[in-house]
């Protein structure tokens, strides 16, 4: 199982993070906010349960606040799913523009393990926002969890970087 990081990768997040509260104003450069690589993650949580079998939203109005492109998409299990045979299909969006790839399949038999790293299909294009674009996370009409948890992650290079 391969992760969205390599070793090298993840020991330049340590090295060379800015962390928030090193940032006093709002005028930050994207040099600023990106890793040394110019990656940048967004994690936003979600409680599987809580997913609509109609389909619906799970995080609205993400604003990056920087100009860049999303290069993948992946799920890490945080708390085992458990649902017979439950499943979404879960998309981002810029705007109200879907990605074209990216799709994100979270089954019950895929989050059966803590830890388990889901990866989306390849992004392959209307993936490109600028610092004013808000990002919307969906997820198809799918079939129920009735428990489990875990981190959806946006992997986006700053453009620029």
């Amino acid at each position: 199982m391969g992760g969205f990081l390599g070793a090298t990768e993840l020991a330049a997040l340590v090295t060379g993070s800015v962390e928030t509260a090193d940032i006093a104003d709002l005028a930050v450069s994207n040099a600023k906010l990106a890793t040394p690589d110019g990656r940048t993650i967004i994690a936003v949580p979600v409680a599987l349960d809580t997913l609509l079998i109609g389909g619906g939203e799970i995080a609205t109005d993400i604003l990056p606040g920087f100009a860049g492109t999303i290069e993948k998409i992946c799920f890490i299990t945080g708390t085992p799913g458990v649902g017979a045979g439950a499943t979404f299909a879960i998309t981002v969006e810029i705007g109200a523009v879907a990605l074209t790839g990216g799709v994100l399949t979270v089954t019950e038999a895929t989050t059966t393990t803590l830890g388990n790293l889901i990866e989306a299909t390849a992004v392959t294009a209307t993936n490109v926002f600028t610092d004013t674009d808000v990002l919307s996370i969906i997820h198809a009409a799918g079939t129920i969890f009735t428990a489990g948890a875990g981190v959806i992650i946006i992997v986006c290079s700053v453009a620029g970087q």
